[in-house]
């Protein structure tokens, strides 16, 4: 009997501990996504489309290409999309593994192209992630 009281008050601490820890993540990531406002370098700031930023992670950057997971791996056919894309203007990129699941960011630098051509490449690498699963344009 003393066991099964043991047992069951650690199932049930353990069980309100994990609640606990949950809203506090949750209230972490709320306030931090409101109050993100500032351009400092390194520092990434929503944009009226949902898929693109402002600010990358690497000032070497002018693009990053970043792929999330939502659980079950990224989004491979816009991942696909995004690295023929690349090969077809034969542009330099390096890719950074961030995640368990594949998440990946694709970093450009853009130095072989101009100011249109840029311009031009930005906008299909947005079209590519507004049709996709978890992927995000941040732009320098």
């Amino acid at each position: 009997m003393k066991n099964s009281i043991i047992l069951l008050s650690g199932i049930l601490f353990l069980g309100l501990a994990s609640c606990k820890s949950k809203s506090k993540t949750t209230a972490t990531s709320t306030s931090t996504s409101t109050t993100s406002t500032s351009t400092t370098p390194g520092t990434v700031t929503p944009t009226s489309d949902p898929t693109v930023y402002k600010g990358v992670t690497d000032q070497s950057c002018a693009v990053e290409v970043s792929f999330g997971s939502p659980g079950s791996g990224i989004d491979g056919p816009a991942f696909d999309k995004v690295t023929a894309l690349i090969k077809s203007k034969n542009l330099k990129s390096t890719s950074k593994n961030i995640g368990r699941e594949g998440e990946t960011r694709i970093c450009l630098p853009l130095t072989e192209l101009n100011a249109n051509e840029k311009s031009d490449f930005i906008e299909q690498l947005k079209k590519i992630a507004k049709d996709a699963q978890l992927v995000s344009v941040s732009i320098r």
